[in-house]
């Protein structure tokens, strides 16, 4: 996650998002199943918190990982080699749970160095989609950028959108939607180059072939527990923060309901609180609101109290809070369900 007028949506976005928020995942006429099972509290429950922290372990360099048959070490994501290692490491996972793999390059205006985006496509019933992004480069401190294994940030937010992606193929009959993950690039480097472009593409995707954006989620930072380090300058721990609009600027954006859909799974299933709050340009559902398409940002409680946070450096494997990531991945998983059509 980077430190640093309302507008109208097009007619169609316009109107999955209207049916998203009655609860029509992407216009699906199912009927909740009256006395049946409870399928997002079946997810919530099978999250998977060994595999987030072996995840989280073999992302941060902790340990070594074999990919494509070679034994590699994923210590960095800021030069070409950490950068090539980790998307590698993430086409093999995706490809292993039978998703298509769509690799997206890219050369930003302005940017020394072109950029990679990865998506991996789950079809669902529907063309219409959900998109999942996290970005994947790492930073520090300048000069010393490969020695930060960007842990937190945003490790622990990709460690919960595997997850997701392992849990939504065990799902897939309840699923409504199409739902697409994104490992975006260049978030750290400023000006959001990599989610941008992915933007710029998706959205004269969905014009071509006639499919609906029905709404995005950024799953940011998500490991650190600012109540461990007495940094969270509040008394709402246990919490997590939810961001669903923008204020301010040239343009402001407001997508409550997702927010509101969301606590509303928390409440449901969690004993997590739920900080609600706006943000800007500050990590890639930005991008997705720029081209129109609802979307909201998660994160730790107080995330920019920090202190091993971007350009700072030092943020590694143990300073991740493993239980408090996995109390957020259930209901933050829960909540991405319910928008790809998996219903009570």
């Amino acid at each position: 996650m980077g430190r640093k007028a309302r507008t109208l949506l097009p007619m169609r976005i316009q109107a999955m998002a209207i049916a998203l928020l009655i609860g029509c995942h992407g216009g699906s006429e199912r009927a909740p199943d009256a006395g049946g099972p409870d399928h997002l509290k079946e997810i919530f429950d099978e999250v998977d918190g060994t595999r987030i922290t072996q995840t989280m372990r073999e992302l941060s360099g902790v340990v070594p990982v074999t990919v494509n048959g070679a034994s590699i070490t994923i210590d960095e994501r800021f030069d070409d080699a950490g950068r090539q290692g980790f998307r590698d490491y993430w086409t093999q996972a995706m490809r292993n749970l039978g998703l298509e793999i769509n690799p997206l390059h890219y050369q930003a205006t302005g940017h020394p160095r072109a950029g990679d985006n990865v998506e991996a496509i789950l079809r669902g019933p529907s063309a219409d989609s959900l998109i999942v992004i996290v970005h994947y480069d790492s930073i520090g401190p300048p000069g010393s950028e490969t020695a930060n294994p960007g842990a937190d940030d945003d490790m622990s937010g990709m460690s919960i959108m595997l997850e997701t992606a392992r849990l939504f193929v065990q799902h897939r009959a309840q699923l409504a939607l199409t739902v697409r993950f994104v490992a975006s690039d260049e978030e750290e480097l400023g000006g959001l180059a990599g989610a941008r472009s992915y933007a710029a593409y998706i959205k004269a995707l969905s014009q071509s072939q006639g499919f609906a954006l029905v709404a995005a989620v950024d799953d940011e930072q998500s490991g650190w527990n600012c109540n461990a380090d007495h940094l969270c300058g509040d008394a709402l721990f246990p919490a997590f923060d939810v961001f669903s609009c923008s204020r301010g600027g040239t343009t402001s954006y407001d997508f409550a309901g997702l927010g509101d859909q969301f606590a509303g799974i928390v409440a449901s299933y969690s004993t997590l609180h739920v900080k609600r709050d706006c943000i800007g340009a500050n990590s890639d559902h930005f991008a997705m609101w720029e081209i129109g398409v609802p979307a909201l940002v998660y994160s730790e409680h107080s995330p920019f109290n920090n202190l091993h946070f971007d350009q700072n450096g030092g943020d590694v494997f143990e300073r991740i809070d493993t239980a408090y990531l996995i109390s957020i991945a259930r209901p933050a998983i829960a909540f991405q369900a319910a928008l790809a059509g998996v219903q009570k």
